[in-house]
Formats: structure tokens, sequence, C-alpha cells
């Protein structure tokens, strides 16, 4: 599954999303995910960063969820942080420059 992101960086917004892509995920029964940010302008804090890590795997969590998840993105609003946070948790995750190589990534884990 693949989603794009647009726009600027919130942390709310970008908590609405993740969890929208993870609900549609788990209706689909898809296990492999690639979120696009590469149009994402803007910055969150190191700690807005950690939070969102910290919500996005309690949601996973409640809903039973352990996706292989691929993140797309540009610093500033993409940094690798909170990708970090999702690994030490447990969140099989990665963070990359292009779509090529987070597919390349995706593909190397059985569907």
């Amino acid at each position: 599954m693949v989603a794009t992101a647009s726009g600027n960086l919130t942390f709310d917004e970008t908590l609405r999303l993740f969890k929208q892509v993870f609900d549609t995920a788990k209706q689909n029964q898809v296990g492999k995910i690639l979120v696009n940010g590469l149009s994402v302008e803007g910055e969150l804090s190191t700690l807005e960063r950690y939070n969102l890590g910290i919500e996005l795997m309690a949601y996973l969590k409640q809903r039973q969820l352990n996706p292989r998840l691929a993140v797309v993105g540009k610093p500033p609003a993409v940094d690798g942080f909170g990708v970090r946070v999702g690994q030490n948790r447990g969140l099989t995750t990665e963070v990359f420059s292009s779509q090529q190589e987070a597919l390349h990534w995706l593909n190397k884990w059985p569907s």
C-alpha cells in the first residue's frame, strides 16, 4: 500500500494521516506500507517526533497491527527520529530518501 502526504507538517495532521493509513491497511489486510512524504514541508520538534512515535506504536498495538513501514522523505520534514522510536518499540520500519529504495526494502519482506 502506498500513501502520499503533502502540505505543511503538523503533529495532529501527521498523527491523523498515519492512523488513517494503518486503518486502511488493516481493512484491506495489507502488511506492507509505504508513506511518501517527499512533498511535505515543515518540521516537527524532537519532542513532537518522539510523541508521534509513541502514539502511533500504541495505536498499532491497540489494533493488533505489525506492518512493515517504509517512510520516504527529506529533512527537515523527515529526519528518521520518529522511525527510530518505532524501531526501538518493535516496529519493522525504515526511512528512505527515494520511493524506489523504499519499495526495494519492502519487497524483501514476504507478503
